[in-house]
């Protein structure tokens, strides 16, 4: 995962956990679909293209961190970012829904998903979500919905996979 925001979290753990996600996925069963998660390296196509073709990948996702940031942070909204907690509210000492004890984190993923060889691009969007835990468990949470969106891109794709 790539980072461009101003708090960050470990790429390799985030990317770990999308993986972990991937193959705890139920094979669709009409399809006769599984996905199975792969853990790359690099970052851009130049740099994923060999380990991709090498681990006899058909598809690789890419991920960038947009936005970290806590509730003392200003906000940056981001156009056509698909909300899970829209809703949400940053815990406030005069807001009795909102007082909690532990940190309020807001993170945003873009994720694209690529078919390997020809580099197609198959999807991609930006998740957002806010909850009250730790940074690295609300990214965690995007990763497992970035996860699900990758499946169904998948299921919805042509059957020939490039070699």
């Amino acid at each position: 995962m790539k980072n461009a925001a101003t708090l960050s979290v470990p790429g390799t753990l985030e990317r770990d956990r999308l993986v972990t996600s991937l193959n705890q996925l139920r094979p669709d069963k009409k399809l006769h679909i599984k996905v199975q998660g792969v853990p790359l390296d690099g970052m851009t196509p130049d740099d994923v293209g060999a380990e991709a073709k090498e681990k006899k990948c058909d598809y690789v996702v890419y991920t960038t961190l947009v936005e970290l940031r806590g509730s003392t942070d200003p906000a940056m909204p981001r156009p056509g970012t698909i909300e899970t907690n829209p809703n949400g509210v940053w815990s406030q000492p005069n807001n009795p829904r909102g007082q909690a004890m532990d940190p309020e984190f807001r993170a945003t993923v873009e994720y694209k998903l690529y078919r390997a060889g020809d580099n197609a691009a198959i999807a991609g969007a930006p998740f957002s979500i806010q909850e009250t835990m730790p940074e690295a468990a609300v990214v965690s949470q995007i990763m497992d919905r970035i996860a699900n969106r990758v499946f169904a891109a998948v299921k919805k794709a042509p059957t020939s996979q490039p070699e």
